[in-house]
């Protein structure tokens, strides 16, 4: 099917969603949910370590297992008690966020859930180096009872809640014994309140991780199996043939392989949440570039072909976009669809009036991924056609992250993971943001944002859009598409439902086929 330009939510129910598995299974029989069943999941690289606290988010399905979180978000993006049953903040400026937690929880290793236990899990997470630790951290930490943990920022967090969700690593709880006790055994063993604890005996650091569920755990009707097998395999198309062949039942996938899996009758699943194109780093002319030049921005905006790239890239799994958030994020606006709509001629004629008539040469750094190579050739050839020159350096991951943040590009190509917008704030365009090396600053976006992190969400939202709409006319970026993760799926996993709002169902959420 093809992708409209009005309305493109993608809330797919299909056979299972979580970062990156495979599934084997028979069908459960218990009352309890829990059958004589192994489910076997496929990811593509190992984590650095098993502890949430030390762990990239991308990697967080090897914590799934083991480690619930204190608050779970749903497929449509609300929220509902995991081992947090009350949250929210107790003040007029989201900075003062209280957590009721569950009672009668225990740890794998007999430890109970307490006040004091979600104390050492923060205190921890202050010491941690994960990606998203600075979701939650920083604050000071009280219990109010023993049940009730309060946290005071010194800065609005109107995201705590969503940051406490599994699908941050910030909100996976680890047993407070292990933490005072051998902290650094967390690398390679599991010690959480999770349906599942780490076999260590029968995993392989690196390629083999074995999870045995709990006899004790909470809540035993969630668990579907009696054993989760997570084996890296790098190799999409091993991944592929090893579902087509029933080794396994799910897997992670991707835009190269997506159409050879649906044509062989594999359920794909996708939700469109990537925003691939370019990020015009040098707005303020830091680096002497064009780019200084609002016109210039706007002007490399009108030059792509934006429907036809989606069209002919992505199919019916991705859809062009101006902005970089996703339709399901309060702070999208819709009446932006459009605003660049393909014009070169008019790009041509703004690049005249910015004083560059027969264009510029602009070194852009890109990553040599598969998608943002194959992106990175159509803009480059699009942008020739009105005279930018575009000087392409590509890198592999790590060394293309480092180029990109060190400040002496004046363009990148991203692909960038859209999320609420106080995280982009923080991550992508925000004066402090990683993927903002120059620094650039909005006079416009700091007010509205500053509003914005004090309001409740009803209040914040027309600020959230006033701020996608400064970034749009101002042209920071210049999206092309918005490209989604794939999951790979056969017929032996019961339905689960992944969105924009969630495009990565928990792991402990795939069950057996009835």
């Amino acid at each position: 099917m093809s992708v409209s330009r009005t309305r493109r939510v993608a809330a797919l129910t299909a056979t299972v969603a979580a970062v990156g598995f495979v599934a084997s299974s028979c069908a459960s029989s218990e009352a309890e949910g829990r059958g004589d069943a192994t489910l076997t999941v496929g990811l593509a690289a190992p984590p650095s370590s098993l502890d949430p606290a030390n762990m990239e988010q991308s990697t967080s399905p090897f914590a799934q297992p083991s480690y619930d979180a204190l608050i779970r978000v749903e497929p449509d993006g609300s929220l509902v008690p995991g081992l947090a049953t009350e949250w929210g903040f107790v003040d007029d400026k989201n900075q003062v966020f209280e957590l009721t937690l569950r009672e009668g929880v225990t740890f794998s290793d007999g430890a109970e859930l307490d006040a004091d236990a979600v104390i050492a899990n923060l205190e921890h997470l202050d010491e941690g180096k994960s990606n998203v630790a600075t979701l939650v951290n920083g604050g000071a930490y009280e219990k109010t009872d023993e049940h009730t943990v309060r946290i005071t920022w010194e800065t609005p967090h109107p995201l705590a809640a969503q940051s406490f969700t599994q699908t941050w690593v910030a909100g996976m709880m680890v047993s407070p014994d292990a933490l005072a006790e051998n902290p650094a055994s967390l690398t390679t063993q599991t010690a959480g309140a999770g349906p599942y604890a780490l076999d260590a005996s029968q995993t392989v650091a690196g390629s083999r991780y074995v999870y045995e569920a709990r006899d004790d755990y909470w809540d035993p009707g969630s668990q579907h199996w009696d054993e989760i097998v997570i084996q890296v395999m790098d190799n999409p198309e091993q991944r592929l043939n090893a579902l087509q062949t029933g080794e396994i039942d799910y897997a992670v996938g991707d835009l190269a392989t997506a159409q050879t899996a649906a044509a062989g009758g594999v359920e794909v699943l996708y939700a469109p949440t990537i925003a691939y194109g370019l990020s015009l780093l040098d707005r303020d002319g830091a680096l002497g570039s064009p780019l200084e030049d609002v016109r210039v921005r706007q002007a490399i905006n009108f030059a792509l072909d934006r429907d036809s790239i989606a069209e002919s890239l992505l199919g019916e799994y991705g859809f062009p976009t101006e902005q970089v958030m996703v339709p399901s994020e309060p702070g999208y606006v819709e009446d932006l669809e459009g605003r660049y709509a393909y014009d070169p001629d008019r790009a041509r004629e703004m690049l005249d009036e910015a004083g560059y008539p027969d264009g510029f040469e602009l070194p852009v750094i890109a990553s040599t991924s598969d998608t943002a190579a194959t992106l990175a050739q159509v803009y480059v050839e699009q942008l020739a056609q009105v005279g930018i020159d575009v000087q392409l350096e590509s890198r592999p991951g790590p060394e293309y992250f480092e180029l990109m943040t060190s400040g002496e590009y004046p363009a990148a190509g991203i692909g960038y993971g859209s999320q609420p917008l106080p995280m982009e704030y923080d991550g992508l365009f925000g004066p402090d943001a990683i993927f903002n090396p120059l620094g650039s600053r909005s006079d416009a976006i700091e007010d509205a944002y500053a509003e914005a992190i004090v309001s409740p969400e009803h209040e914040a939202t027309p600020l959230y859009e006033e701020i996608t709409t400064t970034l749009v006319e101002e042209a920071w970026f210049a999206p092309i598409v918005f490209a989604p993760v794939f999951y790979y799926a056969g017929d032996t996993i019961a339905p689960v439902e992944v969105s924009e709002a969630r495009p990565q169902a928990p792991l402990t959420e795939i069950a057996p086929a009835e």
